[in-house]
Order: structure tokens, then C-alpha cells, then sequence
């Protein structure tokens, strides 16, 4: 039987006051103490800052001290957070009025108000900042391009707070996925009175940051920061949800060293990676968490092979994705015959998830890919074509480069494919600057909403160099569909079939999933297929 502290402590006090020691040992054992919940994790990296207007990595710990207007609860569906409400939305699609929630707290028991996301958005657009995310203001809130680009000032920009807790937002145009947008932390809030008081020691250690979230920070230091805590928020308004008392955070860079230390109990998670998957694969305690990270082959439309639609119909269907995911990552990532990762989005009607009502756009089918490419080398007047391929020098990379060129070479005769291998920032730069063939390649979500991957096949985004005017006609359309939900699904299926399935931009393979291994007891962690673990509703069921 489970009782709370003040109890126990009462009836301990009253037993000496009694002098009847023996019934205190009784009462200890029929009334035990609940066990402190207290999680141990390791982290990859050290955080930087805690500064949401800075920081481009650290978003597991941001999102679990800081918290937005909105946010996704266990289910992964989006809820109120610091708004008491879902907001109020204008006709047109281009006014959302927020209700800050009255129990709203900083951890320094100061309310969080309207005015500190005033503050934080116009400190993330400000030019002066360079902050990494404001591209994610930019075209969404009214200004915001115009500000970053130094032709408006700040003070400009599309929000105001009506009063103490009533924000409103004006956009650029009407974006559909708005509130998803809102649980990144570049649009969290920041306390100005709290933030200019610190200077530039503000988010450079726990006592020089406050919070709104689930947890606050604790014993951590920018400068030293390979190790912190997270503790329960007692000024939280959803303070009653969160079950652990504190998650100890250890930096753990070796795979190898984070399994010894989980093997010796002082560890409660561990993510695995390389030859530990398989390893592992058989542990009881081994999981896998698909992942919205997708890997494709980027295809450069002014190469003048690559021009011809038979020769991209070719490239698409001749990769056995299934081989690769199985027999080589053995990892849990799972082929993607699309560009819309499973487990992105739901159907806002049936509540199927995109990529099953999208279905296969790609296959792997050799007869027709070789028929394609007959057809394809006939057009072209040759029957050999040697394409290079650009890949970054990562192991998985690696594997990859090779497993494409050999299902090539081997399905469709007459092609050799070179493989080029560089650091990965050096191969994201020739690809943007449109320095190569075909290219591995990769991309993954921001918020929760097809448009992440459709519209990379616009013509003012996809770096394959190729543009089609029935594709950005439907990209655009989707845009004006704020209103209609169901219409806006179906038009981004309808994209990504046209651009996938009847253009060949280019070749998706894979869809990445995080491997890792897990203690029993521990539970309810939100683990999304995008964006950072929350451990709001976790819990330990203490029968370690």
C-alpha cells in the first residue's frame, strides 16, 4: 500500500513520541515509503545552451523543460499546452488567437504571458540574433521574412499580445500545419525580465535558465555539461501528470560503454548502432522506433541521361529495398516505397496513416525496370551509360553506395556506376550546388505533416534540378486548402503519386528506425517517429 510522504512522516513522529518502537517497524513494513522514481539515461552530445532562440540541437532536453502553446500528448495527438484552449482561427485562415492557461508558470513562480512569446519570436527573427530555426518563421508569420531579410523591423512582425494572456498571431499566407509548427522549441516562449537580467549568461547553466515544462534543469554547466538532471517542475500547471522525481543524464559517447553501463544496472536506456543491433537483435530488452527519416537517391535532371523518364523509371524500380533493410542495416529501419515516412500522419477522417492510404508508389520489379530501360537506352541512342554516384563516407553510407550500385549493375546491364565518397557536409554542398549525378541522400520531419516531404518536389525547393508544372500546381493548391482537410490529404497523396510515380524524380529507399535496448520497468516514454523523446508521462513500475 502506497502512502504519501506527510503520512509516513506523521505516524513516525507519533511513534517516538509514543515510545512504541516496535509498532513504528510494523507500520514501515504494512505502509513501505514510495520508492523515489528516478530515471538514468545517457546522452550523446553536450548541450550548448538552453537558449531556444540559439540552439539547433538540443531539443530532447528543451522539450521536456520548456513547453509552446501547444503539444503532443502519449497518443501523439496535438493538445493544449500553454494555451487553456485550442485557439480561435479566423475565416480566412490567417488569424489564431491563444488563451494562456491561468496556471501558466515560469519556475520562478512569474506567470508565463503573452508578452514572452512576443519576446522569444521576435528575438528568433531578429537578423542581429542569426538564430538557426528563424527559417521556420520565415513565410509563416506575418513579416518574418521581411524582417530576417532587413527590410522590416522586428516590432513588425506578426504577433501581439492583446493582454496578459491573450496572444494573437497573424500569418503570411494560411499554413495548414501551423500548430504543428508551434511544438518546435524556436517558437517557445522566453521570459524577457528574466532573460535580460541574465545577459549573455542566459540558457549557459541551470540556474541562470527558468522553465515552464514538465522538469527544470539541474546540476548542469554549458562549460562542463557532461552530466545533468532533470527535476519534476512543482510549478508545472500538469505537475499531477508527471510521475518521475528526476531523470539523471549522463554523456556516454561509445556505444560499447553505454552497454556496460546498462548491463551493470546504472543505466536504463541505451541506444545501439553499427554491429550492436544485430548483436542485440535477440536481447530481450532490445526495441525500435521507426523513425520520420528517410533515405533516397537524388537525381539530377540536367544530367542528360537522367533527363530521359524511361532511364528514371529504370533507377526506381531495379533496388530491392527489402534486401537492404534486412540483410544489411539489420537495424529496424524498414524500405519506404514513398516519400512520406509510416507513422508521420494520420488521415484526418478514417485516422489510416498517410502511408497506407498513399500505398506503394515504388516497387522493386526487374522485368519492368529492365523494359524501361531498353526503352530508355533505344531513346538515348547508345546502349551503355556510366553514372556517378556521391555519397558521404559514413559506414552506413558506405553500405548503401554499395548495395545501389551492385542491384544497378546487376539489373540493369550496360550500366556502371561510380561511386564517389566525401565528408557529409561536402556532399550536401554538391548536391545543392547541383555538383553531381546521383546522390544518397536523406531528409526527415520537422512537425507532423505530409508537407515536409511533398513539398520537396516543388520546383522552387528540390535540388534534383527538374521542375514540373502538374507537380507544383498540386503543392500549391494543398496550400490553399487550410480549410479542408480531407481535400488537403488527398492532394498531397496525389503529389506524391505524380511526382513519384508518373515523373521518377528520384529513388526513395529506406525509412531509418533507432534501435536501442530498454529496461522493463520503464515505461511510457513518448518516442514520436519525429522530433524528441518526451518523458512527461513516464514512469518506473518499480518492481526492479
Amino acid at each position: 500500500m502506497k502512502i504519501k510522504k506527510s503520512l509516513f512522516l506523521t505516524t513516525a513522529l507519533l511513534a517516538v513520541l509514543s515510545g512504541c518502537g516496535n509498532n513504528t517497524d510494523k507500520e514501515k513494513a504494512e505502509n513501505p515509503k514510495e520508492e523515489k522514481q528516478v530515471l538514468h539515461l545517457a546522452a550523446e552530445s553536450e548541450m550548448d545552451t538552453m537558449d531556444t532562440t540559439i540552439s539547433t540541437t538540443n531539443f530532447t532536453p528543451m522539450n521536456n523543460v520548456f513547453e509552446g502553446l501547444v503539444a503532443y500528448d502519449l497518443k501523439g495527438t496535438l493538445v493544449p499546452a500553454d494555451a487553456e484552449k485550442m485557439p480561435e482561427l479566423s475565416e480566412d485562415g490567417l488569424t489564431y488567437t491563444f488563451t494562456i492557461r491561468k496556471d501558466a508558470k515560469w519556475s520562478n513562480e512569474t506567470p508565463v504571458t503573452a508578452a514572452d512569446y512576443v519576446f522569444a519570436w521576435q528575438r528568433m527573427v531578429d537578423p542581429a540574433n542569426g538564430s538557426g530555426y528563424a527559417y521556420l518563421f520565415s513565410g509563416i508569420v506575418k513579416n518574418a521574412e521581411a524582417i530576417l531579410n532587413g527590410d522590416k523591423e522586428v516590432s513588425e512582425l506578426g504577433v501581439e499580445a492583446l493582454d496578459d494572456k491573450t496572444l494573437k498571431v497573424t500569418l503570411e499566407q494560411p499554413v495548414p500545419y501551423f500548430l504543428d509548427v508551434l511544438t518546435i522549441p524556436c517558437y517557445f516562449p522566453q521570459n524577457q525580465e528574466f532573460v535580460t537580467e541574465q545577459g549573455g549568461n542566459y540558457g549557459l547553466n541551470a540556474e541562470n535558465t527558468i522553465y515552464n515544462g514538465p522538469f527544470v534543469l539541474a546540476d548542469w554547466n554549458a562549460a562542463k555539461g557532461d552530466s545533468w538532471k532533470y527535476v519534476k517542475n512543482e510549478q508545472y500547471w500538469d505537475k499531477d501528470t508527471v510521475k518521475l522525481d528526476e531523470i539523471e543524464t549522463q554523456i556516454v559517447k561509445e556505444v560499447g560503454t553505454g552497454i556496460n553501463l546498462y548491463e551493470s544496472g546504472q543505466l536504463d536506456s541505451i541506444a545501439l548502432s553499427g554491429n550492436f543491433v544485430p548483436q542485440y537483435k535477440d536481447n530481450p530488452d532490445f526495441k525500435t522506433n521507426s523513425k520520420a527519416w528517410i533515405y533516397y537517391i537524388e537525381v539530377n535532371h540536367d544530367v542528360s541521361e537522367l533527363k530521359n523518364k524511361n532511364i528514371r523509371k529504370a533507377l526506381m524500380l531495379a533496388i530491392d529495398r527489402q534486401s537492404f533493410t534486412d540483410n544489411v542495416l539489420q537495424d529496424g529501419s524498414q524500405p519506404i516505397y514513398g516519400h512520406v515516412p509510416n507513422g508521420l500522419a494520420k488521415n484526418p477522417e478514417t485516422g489510416v496513416d498517410f502511408r497506407q492510404d498513399a500505398g506503394d508508389i515504388a516497387q522493386y520489379d526487374v522485368e519492368e525496370a529492365q523494359k524501361a530501360w531498353q526503352e530508355g537506352l533505344k531513346e538515348l541512342g547508345t546502349d551503355t551509360i556510366s553514372l556517378e554516384l556521391t555519397t558521404s563516407d559514413s559506414e552506413d553510407s558506405k553500405k548503401l553506395a554499395e548495395f545501389i550500385q551492385s542491384e544497378y549493375q546487376k539489373n540493369l546491364p550496360g550500366l556502371t556506376i561510380n561511386v564517389r565518397q566525401m565528408p557529409d557536409n561536402s556532399r550536401l554542398d554538391n548536391v545543392k550546388k547541383g555538383n553531381y549525378q546521383l546522390a544518397t541522400t536523406y531528409w526527415l520531419a520537422d512537425f507532423a505533416d505530409p508537407i515536409n516531404f511533398v513539398e520537396r518536389f516543388d520546383t522552387a525547393i528540390n535540388r534534383g534540378n527538374y521542375s514540373f508544372e502538374d507537380i507544383d500546381a498540386l503543392v500549391e493548391k494543398s496550400n490553399q486548402q487550410f480549410d479542408d482537410k480531407l481535400g488537403r490529404w488527398n492532394t498531397l497523396i496525389e503529389t506524391e503519386k505524380v511526382a513519384l510515380g508518373e515523373q521518377y524524380v528520384d529513388v526513395p529507399i529506406y525509412q531509418t528506425a533507432d534501435a536501442y535496448l530498454e529496461k522493463p520497468y520503464v515505461k511510457d516514454i513518448y518516442r514520436p517517429v519525429f522530433g524528441s523523446r518526451s518523458f512527461k508521462y513516464a514512469y518506473l513500475n518499480n518492481t526492479k
